[in-house]
Parts: C-alpha cells; sequence; structure tokens
C-alpha cells in the first residue's frame, strides 16, 4: 500500500486551487468503473497495398484470322480449354476432312494387307510399307486437327473474362495479339511495401488481416507467403528503403477483386499483458492519464502528511466519512490502442481500479459513487 500510495500527495495538488470552495452537500458523481486486468494483444505492421490475382493471364490468338464467333460476353466465368473466339477455318475444316478421309483408307489398306501377310499372299515389305503410309496419315490428321484448333481461341485458364469490346465480328486479329484478359480471383496477392526499419518482425506464415477501403467494408485473413530478398531500389517495384512482403488471400466472398487497394495488418506475434481501457484515458498536455478510485480512509494518511495540500483542503477531506470513495488523476504509460483497450506500460498495477465514465467531470479528490455493478474488466 506505501508503494501505491507513494505519490499520492503530487496527484493531489490541485487540490490547494480549490482551499477556499465551500464543501459540496450534493450526492456524489455517479462513475462506472473496471479493474486493470491483462488482455491479449497483438503487435502488427500496418500496409496499404494493392491486391494482385495468383491467376491473371492475357487472351491471344496463336495465329492470324478473322473473327467468325464470339462465344461468350466479357465478365462471364468461363473454364480452361473452353472457346472464346472462332476464326475462320473453312480451308482447315477442309485440310482435316481430307487428312481423315485419307487416313481411313490407309487404314485399311494396312489391314488388309497385313491379314494377306499372315496368309503368305504378300510380302512382309508390301505391308511395312502399308502400315507405314497408315501411321504417316495418322499423323497428318493430328497435324490437320491441331491446325483448326489454332482458330478456336481458348481459355489459358478458369476465370472471369475481362472487356472484349476490343474485338469484334469481323475484325482481323494476329498471333500474339492481346484480345482479352482472364482473371481468378478465387485467390488473391496482397504486394506490401514493409518499411526496411520493420522488416526484420516479418516472418513467413504470419497472419495478415485485410479489410478493403469501401463502405461497408470487406474483411479477410491470409498468410504471409513471399519476403523479398531484397530491398527496394530505384527503378524497382517496391519503394526505396522497403521490402516487398506478398501475402495470400482466399477471396471467399467473391467481393475483393485484382487491383484493389486495401489496408493490411500484418500480425507479427501476441502477447498477454495489463491493459487499460480506452473509455479511462484522457490526455493532458499529450500525457495520457486515468482516475484511480481509493477510498478515503486508504489515503487520509498521506493526505494529512502532504505538505503541497492546502490546510483548508485537508480539513475539508478528512470530514468525509471513512468509507467516502475519491478520484486521483494517475499518470500512465501506453502502447498502442488495438480492440479498444490500450497495453499498460507503466502507471498502474493489476487490480487497480479506474473510472471508466464520466471522466471529463472528475478532479482528482472529487467524491465519487460507484454504480452498483459497474466493475468491469
Amino acid at each position: 500500500m506505501r508503494r501505491r500510495l507513494a505519490s499520492l500527495p503530487l496527484l493531489l495538488l490541485p487540490l490547494s486551487a480549490c482551499s477556499s470552495s465551500q464543501p459540496q452537500a450534493r450526492e456524489p458523481l455517479t462513475v462506472q468503473v473496471a479493474r486493470i486486468g491483462e488482455a491479449e494483444f497483438t503487435p502488427g505492421i500496418e500496409v496499404v497495398s494493392q491486391l494482385s490475382s495468383t491467376s491473371d493471364v492475357a487472351l491471344r490468338p496463336e495465329i492470324d484470322g478473322r473473327v467468325v464467333k464470339i462465344l461468350v460476353q466479357q465478365g462471364d466465368q468461363v473454364k480452361a480449354g473452353q472457346p472464346i473466339l472462332v476464326l475462320d477455318n473453312v480451308q482447315e475444316t477442309a485440310s482435316l476432312s481430307a487428312s481423315e478421309a485419307e487416313a481411313r483408307k490407309d487404314r485399311l489398306n494396312a489391314e488388309r494387307y497385313i491379314f494377306l501377310n499372315d496368309q503368305g499372299a504378300v510380302s512382309t515389305k508390301d505391308r511395312d510399307a502399308y502400315v507405314t503410309k497408315a501411321l504417316q496419315s495418322s499423323d497428318q490428321v493430328k497435324a490437320s486437327a491441331a491446325t483448326l484448333g489454332y482458330k478456336y481461341v481458348t481459355a489459358p485458364i478458369s476465370g472471369q473474362i475481362g472487356d472484349l469490346d476490343t474485338v469484334k465480328l469481323g475484325d482481323y486479329v494476329r498471333k500474339g495479339q492481346a484480345i482479352s484478359g482472364i482473371v481468378d480471383n478465387a485467390n488473391l496477392w496482397t504486394l506490401m511495401d514493409v518499411p526496411a526499419t520493420q522488416a526484420s518482425q516479418v516472418q513467413i506464415g504470419q497472419p495478415v488481416e485485410l479489410r478493403t477501403q469501401g463502405e461497408p467494408p470487406v474483411t479477410g485473413t491470409g498468410r504471409v507467403v513471399f519476403i523479398s530478398p531484397y530491398f527496394g531500389v530505384s527503378g524497382s517495384t517496391s519503394s526505396p528503403n522497403t521490402v516487398l512482403v506478398k501475402a495470400s488471400f482466399p477471396n471467399l466472398t467473391g467481393r475483393l477483386k485484382t487491383g484493389q487497394y486495401v489496408s493490411n495488418r500484418i500480425i507479427t506475434g501476441s502477447a498477454t499483458q495489463l491493459s487499460v481501457p480506452v473509455q479511462a484515458v484522457m490526455m493532458q498536455a499529450q500525457q495520457p492519464f486515468v482516475y484511480r478510485v481509493f477510498p478515503i480512509s486508504q489515503v487520509i494518511d498521506k493526505i494529512r502528511a502532504s505538505t503541497q495540500i492546502a490546510p483548508a483542503a485537508k480539513e475539508k477531506l478528512e470530514k468525509l466519512p471513512p468509507s467516502t470513495t475519491i478520484v486521483v488523476q494517475t499518470p500512465v504509460k501506453l502502447g498502442q490502442l488495438q480492440s479498444n483497450r490500450y497495453p499498460l506500460l507503466g502507471g498502474l498495477q493489476a487490480g487497480d481500479t479506474v473510472v471508466v465514465s464520466n471522466t471529463a467531470l472528475l478532479r482528482t479528490g472529487l467524491p465519487v459513487k460507484v454504480a452498483s455493478g459497474a466493475d468491469q474488466n
């Protein structure tokens, strides 16, 4: 108890300014209180970044040709291998048909010569010649089919097709020309530039909390999957003196999109420590403080011994019943706010009681009434 009350004379100093006031007859102010206890805190690194799809490819034809069919609409979901565009293919179709007919004829001849050779009616040399020709015809069918296949521009991956306004029926497209894009937003990356001063805190597998900037926000949780071995330098995609960190997110709601800017929080650890409710904290000259609650009987000896409290103020306090509850302004040292609680770094101990309501109406030494059932953790 002596250790807790050692700084009380200094904290009660404001009473000296009220030494000429008359005792208040009105009812004490009713307040709610909370006991200082432990809470779970997860320190992290805040970064704003842009989402990128893990699967995002351009749709390009593999051969020149004129567009004769468009089989999907922009924004459609497509499967890998699904035809998107059809190019003019009359010549290729005819070539395939001819190749197939030739292959059927050569296969029948080969089968006939194999039978005759088994009967001893033809030589093995003649049989092998027809078998070889049948194999060559079969290979030509495959080649013709592949050439015809190039006339069908297909989706290289499953996903959502982008803008198709750049190509219309009758347009002539070139090999390798970018027609549209297909993006799979089922899984996304967020590409974060982490300041070099914090980069050492990041590790593979750490959770990353995501929050979109719109209203209502979309939230999600991913994991760090890549940490660049390089710091950002001039000319690179990362900002100078930063480290590129990638986190992977499952797009469970489907509402996240490639290119979207989001706020990220890389969770770098977890710790249980004493905490203070945000409602208890006030600021004075950039110094945070709280109002501690004491029965006056616990502090009356310190009040009497104090040289910083005016005699009139002492007399006023001494006349209060021993069970009277008063508040004392107490400076505290706090960490970063998280989930409406501050990590407590100094100034209070476990079990101390602080006021969490009507704090703007309080002053050191003011009698208060603790609301029934108001003790909170």
